[in-house]
């Protein structure tokens, strides 16, 4: 899985054009209101950090699996949110800038989360523990490549060629959807023979921990009293996961293929429930919008 070219040069290739072009979305001043209200940025820190690895232990203890299925699983909790989980904001309506921080955020608490969540995996359901140290200067490099070098080069191109960022701009929700949707199915066809298997065998728990991080991350920031496009936000950042680096760390850290097993089948199907909040974060926000400026009709 992890030589699929697919995975090795197509879709780092696609998330770095698709970022690129979220950033011509973005302006200073949108991080700059993040700074006057942190209070999003914590929640989402929360919902990644202690919502998702007890979801991850919770499947892996409540469907019957392997004990490498088990921490695996858990080890895709562990890892941070998927640079796609931008663009997904972005196709959602969500807060593009927060999602970018949230990103940013939990790369860095990566090097603390996966060796402790994923030893206390090995030990409680493998019996085992093991030293896993992560590759720093490489997991700074990929997210410098993937996320902060993209967004300000888009940033730049608004800033210093705004003509073409507007022309440019309507197309980039188009093209990422579009480019996201091909790569997910070629990845599936590229893999069909083993697809099955892994299916059946990880496919509910996988499905079960997707759909359920991304819907309980949307509710705690409605609960925490966020606004609609930030609590859209936390919840695809919960949600959506690194999960190649997680097949990196399990075959490079781990030498173990089954316990990369579950990042393989998790990148596949998450896509299925954060689509659904795309669609359905489409309309939450243009529902609001549509009350918002009847609201400000005089005599409504």
């Amino acid at each position: 899985m992890q030589d699929n070219p697919l995975i090795k040069i197509a879709l780092p290739i696609a998330i770095a054009v698709i970022m690129c072009g979220i950033g011509l979305t973005l302006r200073g001043s949108d991080f700059r209101r993040i700074g006057e209200n942190p209070k999003p940025v914590l929640i989402g820190v929360l919902g990644h950090y202690l919502l998702l690895p007890s979801l991850g232990f919770a499947m892996a203890w409540l469907f019957p699996m392997s004990p490498e299925f088990a921490v695996g699983l858990v080890l895709v909790a562990a890892c941070p949110s998927g640079s796609t989980s931008n663009a997904l904001t972005f196709l959602a309506r969500g807060n593009v800038a927060l999602a970018v921080t949230l990103t940013v955020i939990s790369a860095l608490i990566t090097f603390v989360s996966v060796p402790l969540l994923v030893n206390l995996a090995l030990q409680f359901f493998a019996g085992e523990t093991r030293e896993i140290r992560l590759p720093v200067g490489q997991t700074i490099l990929h997210l410098a490549v993937l996320v902060l070098i993209p967004v300000l080069l888009g940033m730049g191109i608004r800033r210093y060629a705004s003509g073409f960022a507007v022309r440019v701009e309507p197309w980039v929700s188009k093209f990422a959807l579009g480019f996201l949707l091909l790569l997910i199915v070629a990845i599936s066809v590229a893999e069909r023979e083993r697809l099955p298997e892994w299916l059946s065998q990880l496919g509910p728990a996988a499905l079960t921990l997707c759909c359920s991080a991304i819907g309980l991350g949307y509710l705690l920031g409605r609960i925490s009293g966020l606004a609609l496009r930030d609590s859209i936000t936390v919840g695809m950042e919960v949600g959506v996961q690194n999960s190649t680096l997680a097949i990196v760390i399990a075959l490079s850290l781990l030498q173990s293929p089954q316990i990369a097993m579950p990042g393989a089948v998790y990148g596949l199907l998450m896509y299925l429930p954060a689509l659904a909040m795309v669609v359905l974060g489409r309309r939450a926000v243009a529902r609001e919008e549509a009350r918002a400026s009847v609201s400000d009709i005089p005599g409504s």
